[in-house]
């Protein structure tokens, strides 16, 4: 989830030290954040670095897309699927009461009534759920969002469970990696029924509450709200996520820069006892993936060393990742929608690492000619679904029913565009100048949509 050309960097005091202009980490920041900005992924961003003992806080970008305001380091953003790593401290905090362990299976916690389906006599045990290894999709299959900028809108634990109650793992559990949202928000959700709180509260009191960190929430209040970035995606307006029902242990926490710092630097205390123990354990491997290996929701990089995670809503992109051996974390939150946001979070670690990495390379997607976007403006329907297509800022975007709204970019091929955040094509066909019908292009399959006429 993740871009002005005046960009302003503010270097501001964090508590033990103030960024200087020959600041290599200000210069590392530049590099590789600017470019977010700079092409227009993002509006703004903060950064937040600890390095041997020292913290410090960078803003860049104007907040709002139009407007002229910094963002400051008590701004707010959506941290979307770094969540998952508070519910894996969350589970691992449970096995350190002695309430699970690893290998306890989810039909133990399940309530009454409903129960999950095996894979050839292999039950899913709570640790496939937070390794992704569970053999379950991306995503509950029964969502019916009510706002197509809210894909998890009214989404409910009954809804959750009755789909539960159906799915079966499309493998055995705990031998592939498939990155699955359903797995993890369960979990979350299992984890908190079992302590007999919601799971925002049981984060808050046994997790963030004794390492003494602040600042999260999920559940905003009218202050909080105010200081909430404006959500956007690909250079227009969208809306924040909010609550997100069972799929908030997924991706729904709200932080500032200095309260995700704060997190990250607990992640480097040699402290062993009560949640510090819960944190060595939820850094623990215990399943290859084609991103390093997993642990309770951390992902550990290849170099053995660096646990991190990403995250992304329909407004905002967020990386951090914490490396003991080098006594570092880094934080970078922005109010935009872009896998780019990781991409110069890695590159940003790597430079304070010592390596000298180049920026990300960001292809600046033309713009549409107006008259042709006249052209194509419109609803399509399809056997599966309605696919529709508008114009904002120059740009065009293709919506699905239920879905976003994301931006197409111009192909070499005559009336073919790409998506920019997934790997599909759409393509148009025209008659007396106005197209008539889009055909969606995604994993060897066509899928095509007639104009609806009004």
């Amino acid at each position: 989830m993740n871009i002005t050309t005046a960009i302003t960097l503010v270097t501001l005091a964090s508590v033990s030290w103030i960024a200087h202009a020959d600041d290599p980490i200000q210069d590392a920041v530049h590099k590789h954040i600017e470019p977010l900005i700079e092409t227009k992924l993002v509006p703004s961003a903060v950064v937040g670095v600890y390095k041997d003992g020292k913290e410090s806080y960078y803003t860049l970008g104007t907040i709002a897309l139009d407007g002229d305001e910094s963002p400051s380091i008590d701004t707010l953003y959506e941290i979307g699927s770094i969540s998952k790593v508070m519910t894996g401290v969350l589970f691992a905090d449970s096995i350190r009461r002695g309430e699970v362990t690893k290998h306890t299976l989810l039909d133990e916690l399940l309530p009454e009534g409903v129960d999950a389906k095996d894979y050839e006599g292999t039950e899913v045990e709570l640790w496939h759920l937070t390794t992704h290894s569970s053999g379950w999709p991306t995503a509950p299959a029964n969502l019916r969002p009510t706002d197509p900028d809210k894909p998890f809108m009214g989404y409910t634990q009954e809804m959750l469970f009755e789909y539960i109650s159906k799915v079966r793992p499309k493998r055995t559990p705990g031998t592939e990696f498939e990155y699955s949202n359903l797995a993890v928000g369960l979990l979350g959700d299992l984890i908190a029924d079992q302590a007999g709180m919601s799971y925002e509260e049981a984060v808050i009191q046994r997790v963030f509450e004794p390492m003494g960190v602040e600042g999260f929430q999920i559940i905003l209040d009218e202050e909080q709200s105010k200081r909430l970035a404006p959500a956007t995606s690909s250079g227009r307006s969208t809306k924040p996520w909010e609550d997100i029902g069972p799929m908030n242990p997924a991706g729904m926490w709200v932080a500032s820069a200095p309260s995700l710092l704060d997190f990250a630097i607990a992640n480097l205390s040699d402290e062993q006892d009560g949640i510090y123990e819960s944190l060595m354990l939820s850094r623990e491997p215990m399943f290859e993936s084609g991103f390093g290996e997993v642990c309770f929701g951390w992902m550990l990089a290849f170099d053995g060393s660096t646990y991190w995670h990403n995250g992304m809503t329909g407004g905002y992109s967020s990386y951090f990742a914490v490396n003991r051996d080098l006594d570092l974390a880094v934080v970078v939150l922005t109010n935009g929608t872009t896998f780019f946001t990781t991409s110069a979070g890695e590159k940003l670690v790597q430079e304070i690492a010592g390596l000298s990495p180049d920026p990300v390379e960001i292809e600046v997607s033309e713009g549409v000619d107006p008259e042709y976007a006249d052209r194509v403006i419109g609803e399509y329907k399809g056997q599966y679904f309605t696919m529709y297509i508008t114009s904002e800022a120059g740009k065009l975007f293709a919506r699905i029913t239920g879905q976003q709204a994301l931006v197409v970019a111009p192909t070499d091929t005559d009336d073919r565009f790409r998506y920019e955040m997934v790997d599909a094509e759409i393509e148009f066909v025209f008659e007396d100048e106005q197209a008539t019908t889009v055909t969606l292009h995604q994993n060897g399959q066509e899928f095509v949509c007639t104009r609806v006429e009004e």
